[in-house]
């Protein structure tokens, strides 16, 4: 009997880590990252909104290989500079919100899904306008502030940012060459995003990206999302991309779930960019 409770109390606490939600507070900044980089940040507006932009460059580096957007940097652009350990790095730059807080919760769900039908979905579908700042006022600024305009771009996202990533993916327009799709949450929309560019298991139009990166842990689920009939998993999303020709790569991060998976990403992010 004594066993049984004991047994029964062990796995609440693995439902509840594997359910926890994230942490709302940011992850301070290193004393080795902070001696390392040089950081700015800067508010701009659009669509309603104030967007505080994070950027980071290694103290004397002025000239790049690359430049990687960032979503969600509110939580992750310390994360990320934290695990840097190289003497030459991208330009980086973050793209979070006027807060204090890790995730703006109802914020990114409006701006990095598309558009969905059904009442589930109606706290979203703005990643059209998001895209919009994204490529058209961003960008361009970015690449006239430190003269980056013919360097090869990357984004990163994970969950609903990973989700993000694919879109911009989708849209196929030769902005950003490097995709680094993290637990994207393909089951916003019923997979609709996937289903309505694939067709006979591979894109419908040929992918102009150079590479993509595209992750998951091995225990991600979320009852009620993941598992309802019909939604594709990263594992199919890596199976399209390898029918369609793209230079992909798939990581299953083993005993990783959905929150445990974003420093690991990190890692093969910094790795891909130095490579």
């Amino acid at each position: 009997m004594v066993k049984a409770f004991k047994f029964l109390l062990f796995m609440l606490a693995v439902t509840q880590i594997l359910h926890a939600g994230p942490s709302q507070t940011p992850e301070p900044l290193s004393e080795k990252a902070a001696s390392k980089f040089e950081i700015s940040t800067f508010k701009i507006s659009a669509n309603n909104e104030i967007y505080k932009i994070f950027t980071a460059k290694l103290k004397g580096q002025n000239e790049f290989k690359n430049v990687l957007y960032l979503l969600d940097a509110n939580a992750q652009f310390n994360m990320l500079l934290n695990e840097f350990d190289d003497s030459f790095g991208p330009l980086i730059i973050g793209i979070g919100y006027d807060t204090d807080k890790s995730y703006e919760i109802e914020k990114r769900t409006r701006d990095l899904t598309p558009k969905a039908k059904g009442e589930e979905f109606s706290k979203g579908g703005g990643a059209d306008a998001f895209y919009y700042f994204l490529t058209r006022n961003l960008v361009p600024l970015i690449d006239q502030k430190f003269n980056v305009q013919d360097l090869p771009k990357s984004i990163y996202g994970h969950s609903f940012g990973g989700l993000f990533t694919l879109y911009v993916l989708l849209k196929n327009d030769g902005i950003f060459q490097n995709f680094f799709i993290a637990s994207p949450s393909l089951w916003w929309g019923e997979s609709e995003i996937l289903k309505q560019n694939v067709s006979d298991g591979k894109f419908k139009e040929k992918l102009k990206a150079k590479f993509v990166f595209l992750s998951v842990g091995e225990l991600e689920k979320r009852k009620g999302k993941t598992d309802k009939p019909g939604i594709l998993k990263a594992s199919d999303l890596a199976k399209i991309l390898k029918q369609s020709g793209a230079n992909s790569h798939f990581e299953l991060f083993k005993n990783e779930t959905h929150g445990s998976v974003i420093p690991l990403n990190l890692k093969e992010l910094l790795k891909y960019l130095k490579d």
